[in-house]
Parts: structure tokens; sequence; C-alpha cells
């Protein structure tokens, strides 16, 4: 996929060398006699080739050249494309991960890699089909571009906008041999808080070499990345608890009073381990003829553990007391929470606990791809290109609760009798949106003679996709008139997510009594059980507390090794449910129109279009039909059951995407850009999963017991669609750089949500259930149905975009290497989705802040290079994951601060320091109420210094 159909000359190819080096760019300044006689190379060429990038492509579009993808301090692209005008980052673990584009999250993007569409590693709680952009190390990506405006040749599926990343062709090397190495160590500020390492390495290695004459091209490159993963925590939230319970008047205002469901402090002591690999042969044996091979593969293993103290079951006020309150502004700020009945059920009063979690994840990226390109006499060119691409990710998900008992044993030294410690209580004090202060009475959370285990949890996840694709391209050259040349082609994908989930639980998270455990897939009985020799004491924001150090070691000497691995079991049929598989076959084919004319004196460029897409997409898994209906099948611990059976289905349709992008040449400096086009993304994958689960519940009015059904989605889920226009102005200098305005106007027919239906009248509920297929079992009545549906809030998104690009050559002796590049966007939008569990009222589009704002200024003088980058972000809405769902929450704004030094030596040694989050910005998020804790995280300060050699 090209920027331009200018032709090949039309943008200066960068060495892959260059890309890889993730420091300073391969040019370096020659020999000065003086300071006042400057060449200023660095980041300058980069930022500067980024902008010939822009005002050499067809479509609205910003770049960032692979100059400046080494020249910055970045471990994956997402830094660098934040940088963009209207392009924001949301940070997973303290690193960049997904990009929101024009006020829309990651649902609403594509993403190519050498124009193929990429497998989704990303899934957390769910498959997703957006990108982890972290799995990308920076240093093998020769150009990324982000394309606001479609043409008809493009891949559909950017409603917000489509990111292409691109490896370098190996016979665009200056060079016969080319190769570069990379080495730096790196540091964290606070990684020793947590008992972390806080030392990590970057290595990177690379070669280019042209072979035949060059009719052979061949480019291997190797990234390692190893560094901390660590972080402080605190929210108002546990597992499913989250947010805000309004309450009692408990300041005697005559107004009811909010209070924290819960509390957490945790600590996170892990590391991030990358590994990418790329090779690429290009074999061009005449100029009618270019065969490429390319292989990208990226592993990225992220050990996750954590610990610290939850607090749980606050939101029922009727099984504890609560003292000494304080209110402000209507919350509950401070108070005494005393347990009064420790042995009750069902999550139904407080508990305290010291936990341990393990929530590493693994993703494996692999993909491949064969590109063939004849060039047929002087006016046809056909291409053909076959790839597959996989992505999988698998997360532990293991959590130990452990709880203070009283114990009483019997005469032979037996457990007989328990239940938890009386008397615990705990005093908790707000402090804003930071980390609030908490104290324990009555409980020990190091005291072997009391604490145990009460409750193990293993809730495996593994997602993968699958994409397969073959296209075929034709261009015909023209020239008629106003039309340059002809495209036309196809494009056949087959992709692929399955889900597979499992459960092994065995305790209670509120705590076990004598005669109470809420779960056990074990083959032991319930009890609470001995810790001893697999704690150690460690801290957790002024709390000491028990750390499992080894939580499959503490498993096994409980359960027995390999007794303890998560099932899909009954008992647990959501299991069943959220696993299963979603298929969608595409068949897209276009025709398209380059156009290159003069409207008087202007000359006028562009294309017009059509992309036809034919999906089919069908949704299989298990539903719960009800007893007796379905077939027998057998779960994982040998239970079998009748109510359930198997199911595949969804719809097939066709969407018709017109697109127009004229881009008029006023001057040689200035240029208008127009462009109008119909998109389409289709929804996230798991709201198009098949397959439901059921509870009953009592009709209070009735007293007939009513059967609801639940579903994770529906594969009937329509497209987001969206009619689209975009007009742009842009002046170049001429000694480089430019100014840039843009304004954009989205108009969104639907989007999705979910929804709980309950029909007030009997016989429509039946009519409903009847409707959609669902079996009522025998001597039950239709309930709720739950589930994800179009809404019709669709709506406009609109805003502007500026940006600016100058360097300061007039400036006298060394202030001529001085440069800025900056840019500003204001995004608004009418659409709203579900306020979910923390907000009553709807809420702006996930992803949208309406001001965002990035400046660099980068300074060359000589040998050296420097730049120093800040990047803001309004508020934001974040679909944050939760246990069994999603939910969101209210991002606030942040402020990040990164910045680079280096020296190029005239050997071809550069030495780099550089550093990320110098502000050491925490992630801080609402849950509902503004100006208190929502969830509070702090990650560090990154720090690195390292050499570069290229030859």
């Amino acid at each position: 996929m090209s920027l331009s159909n200018k032709g090949k000359g039309a943008l200066r190819p960068t060495l892959l060398s260059a890309a890889i080096a993730a420091s300073v760019s391969g040019a370096y300044a020659q020999e000065q006699e003086t300071l006042e006689e400057v060449t200023v190379t660095g980041i300058r060429t980069s930022v500067l080739d980024s902008v010939e990038a822009k005002r050499a492509a067809d479509v609205v579009a910003d770049v960032v050249d692979a100059g400046a993808l080494s020249s910055l301090p970045d471990q994956s692209i997402a830094d660098a494309l934040g940088r963009l005008p209207g392009v924001t980052t949301v940070r997973s673990n303290g690193q960049s991960s997904q990009l929101n584009i024009r006020g829309m999250n990651g649902d609403f993007l594509q993403t190519t890699l050498n124009g193929r569409e990429q497998a989704s590693t990303s899934g957390y709680t769910e498959s997703t089909r957006w990108m982890s952009f972290d799995q990308y190390p920076a240093e093998l990506i020769n150009q990324a571009a982000v394309y606001k405006t479609p043409k008809a040749s493009h891949i559909e599926g950017g409603v917000a906008g489509s990111v292409e990343l691109k490896t370098a062709n190996p016979l665009d090397a200056d060079k016969e041999h080319n190769f570069n190495a990379n080495v730096r160590m790196s540091f964290n500020d606070a990684a020793d808080d947590v008992g972390a390492d806080e030392f990590g390495e970057r290595v990177t290695l690379s070669y280019m070499g042209k072979f035949m004459d060059d009719k052979v091209g061949v480019a291997l490159g190797y990234s390692h990345l190893e560094q901390p993963n660590s972080f402080v925590k605190s929210r108002t939230g546990a597992d499913g608890q989250i947010g805000y319970e309004p309450g009692n008047d408990f300041d005697g205002d005559g107004s009811e009073d909010v209070l924290p469901r819960a509390f957490q402090w945790q600590s996170g002591d892990g590391t991030d381990t990358r590994n990418g690999y790329l090779a690429s042969v290009v074999f061009e044996p005449t100029d009618s003829f270019k065969a490429q091979l390319d292989y990208f593969k990226s592993d990225f293993e992220r050990v996750d553990t954590r610990h610290g103290i939850t607090v749980g079951g606050l939101a029922n006020t009727n099984f504890y007391t609560l003292s000494d309150t304080e209110v402000n502004g209507g919350v509950v700020t401070d108070g005494t929470v005393i347990i009064t009945d420790p042995k009750t059920t069902d999550d139904s009063s407080p508990w305290f606990e010291s936990r341990s979690e393990d929530q590493s994840t693994q993703a494996d990226s692999d993909s491949i791809g064969l590109n063939l390109e004849w060039n047929l006499g002087d006016r046809h060119t056909l291409a053909v290109d076959y790839s597959y691409s996989k992505g999988t990710k698998t997360r532990k998900d293991q959590i130990v609760s452990m709880h203070a008992y009283d114990l009483t044993y019997d005469d032979d030294g037996n457990l007989d009798t328990w239940e938890e410690a009386a008397g615990q209580s705990f005093a908790y004090s707000l402090n804003g949106d930071g980390i609030p202060s908490g104290v324990f009475s009555n409980v020990d959370f190091t005291d072997l003679d009391t604490m145990r285990l009460s409750r193990y949890e293993e809730y495996p996840h593994e997602y993968t996709d699958k994409v397969e694709a073959f296209k075929f391209d034709y261009k015909f050259d023209l020239e008629w008139r106003a039309i340059a040349s002809i495209e036309a082609g196809f494009r056949v994908s087959e992709r692929t997510f399955d889900s597979e989930r499992g459960a092994f639980l065995y305790g209670s998270r509120d705590g076990q009594f004598n005669g109470y455990c809420a779960d056990n897939l074990s083959d032991i009985d319930c009890e609470p059980q001995l810790l001893d020799g697999y704690v150690s004491v460690e801290s957790t924001s002024g709390i000491p507390q028990f750390v499992v150090n080894d939580m499959d070691a503490l498993a096994s000497s409980i359960f027995g090794a390999g007794n303890y691995q998560g099932k899909k079991v009954f008992s647990q049929d959501w299991t069943f449910v959220e696993s299963g598989t979603m298929k969608e076959e595409v068949f897209a084919y276009y025709l398209m129109a380059n156009i290159d004319t003069q409207l008087g004196s202007i000359p006028v460029t562009g294309n017009f279009g059509v992309r036809v897409v034919e999906t089919d997409v069908k949704s299989s898994g298990i539903q719960n039909v009800g007893a007796g209906n379905g077939i027998e099948i057998t779960d994982d611990v040998g239970v079998t059951s009748d109510s359930y059976d198997y199911v595949e289905y969804g719809p097939e349709y066709t969407d018709t995407l017109p697109s127009l992008n004229l881009n008029f040449e006023l001057t040689e400096q200035d240029y208008i850009r127009f462009a109008a086009a119909k998109v389409m993304g289709r929804p996230p994958v798991g709201q198009l999963k098949g397959g439901a689960g059921s509870w009953n519940s009592v009709n209070n009015e009735t007293k007939d017991t009513e059967y609801n059904v639940w579903t994770k989605g529906s594969p009937y889920l329509d497209p987001f669609r969206a009619n689209q226009f975009d007009l742009a102005y842009e002046h170049y200098f001429e000694d480089g750089g430019a100014v840039t305005a843009a304004v954009f106007w989205k108009d969104i027919e639907s989007l999705v949500e979910k929804q709980y239906i309950y029909l007030d009248d009997q016989a429509d509920r039946t009519a409903l259930f009847d409707s959609l297929g669902i079996e009522i079992p025998v001597g039950l009545e239709a309930g709720a149905f739950e589930t994800y549906v179009n809404n019709d809030k669709g709506g406009y998104i609109r805003g502007i975009e500026l940006a600016g690009t100058k360097t300061f050559d007039q400036l006298p002796g060394i202030w001529a290497g001085l440069g800025m590049t900056a840019s500003y966007s204001y995004t608004e939008s009418e659409t709203e989705v579900s306020g979910g569990n923390l907000y009553g009222e709807n809420l702006p589009l996930p992803g949208l802040s309406e001001n965002v704002w990035s400046t660099t200024v980068f300074w060359d003088i000589g040998n050296f290079s420097s730049h120093f980058n800040v990047r803001y972000r309004d508020e934001f809405i974040l679909i944050m994951p939760i246990p069994g769902g999603s939910t969101p929450a209210l991002a606030q704004a942040y402020t990040t601060v990164d910045a680079q030094i280096s020296y190029a030596f005239d050997n071809g040694i550069d030495v780099v320091f550089s550093a990320n989050n110098l502000t050491d910005e925490a992630d801080v998020k609402s849950y509902g109420i503004d100006g208190v804790l929502g969830e509070y995280t702090e990650f560090g300060r990154q720090f690195y210094l390292g050499l570069n050699y290229s030859y």
C-alpha cells in the first residue's frame, strides 16, 4: 500500500538499519571548523522526511519516518504515533499500547503491516480485534502512517482511521552491506520500591545486503527488550465490586451519601521480555518483475505478579458497623468499619484479606507474506499477495486470598472448627484521587498462627486470532483526460477468533466457617489451609502483609501437582459460554480512478472509487436451552448435562463504500485537500459471540419462577458505519517544515451497547424469547434477556487539527540547529454509550479527549543531537476490563514528558541517553465520582543509556 500514486520516486527510501537503530538517525554531521558553520541532521532529518511524506500522500495522512522512530526514546511505535495530530495513546502497565484516533478507541481502527491485515494479541478478558502496538518494536519498523481518509484500495475497517506499518526494501539501501547494532541499559527509579529489579536492557541487531548485481536483497533484524514491569496501585474496587455505593445520610444534611464498595492496595513486581524478529528477501531480476517474501515475529512475555491488601463487601451497610464518619461533597471520605459477624455468606459482609495474584500474559504474533509484482509493458501493473497472520494471547489469572481465622483443634491436633477472626476493624481516609490511608485493628496480616489460605482461584484465558488472505491488484496507466490510471482488484480473507476459558475454585472469597464454603472444584474438603513455607512478608503502601512467592508450589502442596488447572464446568457455565469461535469470511472488490489534471492553473491529483465488501459472520458456541432440551455434554469434572446444545449462526451482509480524495496544489508550497467517504468497521469480537447462559429468578408480583438468559453478544450486530468529510490546508516552507490545519466530520449511524431487556408483559417476554429461538424450560416463564444490541445513539464526531514543523536555519551560529514540531486537536461528539456499572447517565464515546496536544523541541549541533517532547490529552472514557465483562471508567487527563540526547562519533558509534515519563505521571481513573479515588497507579521513570554502531 503506497502513500502516493505519483510513483516510486515520490518518497525517499530510508534504510532499515536506521529504523532499527533505536537511537539517533544514521546521518552524521560532517566535521566543522567553527561552531558557526553547523551541519544539522540528527532528528531534524527524520522530522523533515516525515513532512515530505505527508506532502506526497494522495489521502489525508500523517507519517512517522524511520528516522523519527529510531531517534525518539520509544519502546513501541505507539509512542511515536502518539505525537501525531489527533492521535493519542492509552497506557498499559505504564507503556503505550492502544491508539485512539480522532476521539475513537482501538475498536474503530484498522492496522496493517506491509499492507496486510494483522492478527490481534490484545485480548485480556475477551477476544479483541484492536492492535496492541507494544507488540511491535519501533526499531523494526521503517515507516508508520496514519491514514485519516480512505481510498478504495485500502482494506476496510478503519472508521477512525487506518495505521500502516512498513518494513524496508533492502534493495533500496545505499550500500551493498549495511549493519547496525544497538545496546541500551535501562533503569526504573521506582522498581526497587516494590522489590523489582531496577535494571533492564534493549539489544537490536540488523543487516541489509544486496547480492547478484543488486537483483537479490536480504534484510534481517532482531530486537530484544527486557525491563522492569512494576507499579504501585490503589483503587476503590475489587473483583466485581467497583466504585461507590449510595448509602445512608451520614452527615445529617437530609441527602444520601455514598461510600466505597471496596478497597485495594497493590504492588506489582514483574518483567517485560519482548523478542522481535524480521526477515525480508527481495528478488528483482528485471525491471518488470519483483518478488518479496516478508516474515515478522514478536514474542512478548509480561511477568505480572501482584500483592497487597483487599477490603471487600462494604456495599451492604446492614452487616457491619460504620463509625467515625466524615463526609465531604456527599462522599464518606473517612470511616471505621467494624465486622459484626464474620459468619456470613455470599459476600454479604466486609472481609479483610492479604492477596497475591499472578496476572502474567504471553503474547505471540507471527506474520508472513509473499508479494509478486509484474510490470507488463509500460502501462500495466499486476500484483498478487498472499498473507497469513496469527496472534495468541494467554493470561494466568491466578489469585490466592489469605484471611485471619479463629481456629480450634481437637485432641489429635486436627483442625476442628474455624471462622474468621472476630473483632476485626478497619479505618480509612481518602486522599483525594490519590492513594488513601488504611489502618487495621485486631488482624495481623503477617501472623502464621492466624493467617490461612481462604480461597484459591485460577481463571485461564487463551485467545487466538488467525487471518489468512489473498489479494489481487491491477493498475492500468490510462492517461486519459483527468484520469491518470485505473486500479481494480479483490481481496478474499478468512479471520477466525477462538476463545478458551476455564475456572478452578476452592474456598470462599469472603472467608470460610464450619459448614460454609462458596466453591470447591478440588478433591479435598474445604477448610483454611496452612501457608507455612510459601510466604514472605512485604509491604504495600505502608501495610505489611504475607506474599505468596510461588503460587503454583502452594497449590501443588494442597491439591496435588496438576490438580488445580482451570476447567470448563457446568457449575460455572460461563466457562462454556465465554469459550467459542467467531469466523468472518470476507470478499471485497474495488474499482478506483487516480486523478492527475488541472483546474485552471491549479494542479489537481487524487482518486475516486468504490469498494464493495461482502461479509459472512458465523459464531459458534454453547447455549443453555433448558433441562432436557439439549444434548448430553460432559464437562471437565465428569458432570453430564442435557441442558445445553451447540449452536452456530450469523448473518451475511454487503457494504458499498464510495470514496473521494482531491488534492489542490494552489502553489508549490500551498495545498488544499478534500475527502469524502463512507466507511465501516466490524464490532468488537466479544460482542459477536454465539452461545448463552441463564439464571432463574422469582417474580415478586406473580411469584412465577422466571428463566432469564444472558449472552456475551450477538453475531447479528450491525457494523459501525459512518459518512465522513475532511478538509485540510497545508503550507510547506521552502527550507523544510510545514503548517497544516484540518477539519473533519464523521456521522456515525449507530453504536453497540449492552442492554438488560425485561418487557412489562409476560406475553411480550414470551414472544421475544420465541423470536430469538430460546427454549423456555417446562415449568418456567420467560424473564429477562441480557445481550449487546445496536442502539440508536449514533451522531457526529467533529474536530479540528493544527500542526506545525519549523527549523530555524536563519538563526546565527549554533542556534541554527534548533527546530520544533507541534500539534493540537480539538474533538467533540454527540455520540453516547451506556454508563455501565459506574455511571447512571450516558457517556461520551470511549477514547474521545476534547483537547490533545504534543510539542517536540529538537536541537542538533554538529555531532550532538537532542530533543524534548511533551504530550497531553484531556480526560476520556476508557472501557475497563472487569471479571465477567467490562465497564466504562473516566481516565483523567495526563501529561507525559520524554527526552533524549546523543553524540555521534565519526567512527560510526553513537552514545545515547534517553528518559521516559520524566514527571512520573500516574494513571488516574474516576469510578463515577469526581475528585475522589477511583484508581491510581504509579509506574516510575525509565532511563536508558546505550551505544549504537552503524557500518
